[in-house]
């Protein structure tokens, strides 16, 4: 077996996807801060659920 190197596709000098991480954080934490006010929304109003 031979040790050749593989070409470079040039994608070696990108890291860890930073920026995906922190907008998904983002994204998730005003889901849940959106939810959360609905949730409160809906207490304070004293909705029922039929069922």
């Amino acid at each position: 077996m031979s040790n050749k190197k593989l070409p470079d596709n040039g994608n070696e000098h990108f890291g860890h996807p930073k920026g995906t991480a922190i907008i998904m954080a983002i994204f998730l934490l005003l889901i849940l801060i959106l939810w959360g006010s609905v949730y409160l929304i809906m207490l304070s109003r004293g909705v029922t659920f039929y069922g």
